[in-house]
């Protein structure tokens, strides 16, 4: 799902890009798409670190399950993205923004004396799975761990409830590419006296994403025979880095791109007012790296037979208006 909303949004900015034959045009988009990423993947990577109980109590007490869920892109993030390519916005885009999905496997174990949990979780993408979008002209890569610590400061009984702080890390690694099996793109250069055409052969949309997410939480929960509501704030903050492009062999009339005609092409923006463009003879890649910390408010509701819970939960994000979903399934003693 993940691979396939990011394949889908850089055919946009690229398509787009190549009707109106501009390279900062294709620029603009692309990053403007970065840049609204970058910061939704910090808490994006949080995904499987707060279970409904507060803390799950100390040993014997653990449990195991799959996290599933996603985080949103607003779209006024996008909005420009889409005005540039002249592109009809589905109705659901426009309402929740662009989802990011994300997934992992985790598990918790109670602590000795204090009371607090440790957990960690991990999530790859299988080799079976790259097989089946490797015949489809699709390379993609996808790897999300981490491990967090919560500490119950309020234990639960009849009137009060159960309050833990929390602290945790968490990496997560992806990648998509795909060869273009379409027409050469290419785009217009002028140096001042003449035309020239920039095209990219072979070309290959990539794009790398990178986030390295310390997150800090409060959370509340009660338990009311076999339903446990809710809730928590978290901090996150770290450095979310998202790259890529257009991978290809790059020419200059028909013949490769020289350095020298790289440098004239930077120096001819430059001296025009307009920003340098990331061109070199592997095509056209651009990257973004955001370090904003992002507050985040949380709540669910968590549902209990014998030793199987099921959580359903939402977030928001005050600053940017993000919104998230999740569910999880877990055993749990």
């Amino acid at each position: 799902m993940k691979r396939i909303v990011l394949i889908s949004m850089m055919m946009l900015a690229v398509a787009g890009a190549w009707a109106q034959g501009s390279l900062a045009t294709f620029q603009t988009s692309f990053t403007a798409f970065a840049n609204a990423l970058a910061p939704t993947l910090s808490y994006n990577a949080t995904i499987g670190n707060n279970w409904s109980d507060a803390y799950i109590g100390k040993l014997p007490h653990f449990g195991v399950g799959l996290a599933v869920g996603a985080t949103t892109v607003p779209f006024a993030d996008l909005e420009p993205l889409f005005a540039a390519m002249t592109i009809a916005v589905p109705a659901e885009l426009k309402e929740f923004g662009l989802p990011i999905p994300a997934a992992a496997l985790s598990a918790k174990l109670g602590g000795l004396i204090l009371p607090f949990d440790l957990g960690v979780k991990a999530m790859i993408l299988p080799d079976s799975l790259k097989t089946i979008l490797s015949g489809s002209g699709i390379t993609a890569d996808y790897t999300l761990f981490g491990g967090n610590i919560r500490y119950g400061v309020l234990k639960e009984n009849i009137l009060l409830p159960d309050v833990s702080i929390g602290a945790g890390y968490n990496r997560l690694t992806g990648s998509i590419g795909m060869t273009l099996d379409t027409e050469v793109p290419s785009f217009t250069f002028n140096d001042g006296s003449a035309n020239h055409t920039i095209a990219a052969t072979n070309p290959e949309l990539s794009m790398d994403w990178t986030t390295d997410s310390y997150d800090l939480t409060v959370q509340v929960s009660k338990n009311f025979l076999f339903i446990r509501p809710y809730a928590g704030a978290g901090y996150s903050f770290g450095k979310s880095t998202v790259s890529g492009g257009l991978k290809s062999d790059v020419t200059y009339d028909s013949s490769p791109i020289s350095q020298s005609q790289l440098d004239e092409i930077n120096a001819t923006l430059v001296a025009s007012g307009s920003t340098a463009v990331p061109l070199s003879a592997a095509g056209i890649l651009f990257g973004n790296e955001s370090t904003e910390p992002a507050i985040r408010v949380y709540g669910g509701v968590s549902l209990a037979l014998i030793i199987i819970h099921l959580d359903l939960s939402a977030t928001y994000v005050p600053a940017t208006k993000s919104l998230g979903a999740s569910a999880m399934i877990r055993v749990q003693l």
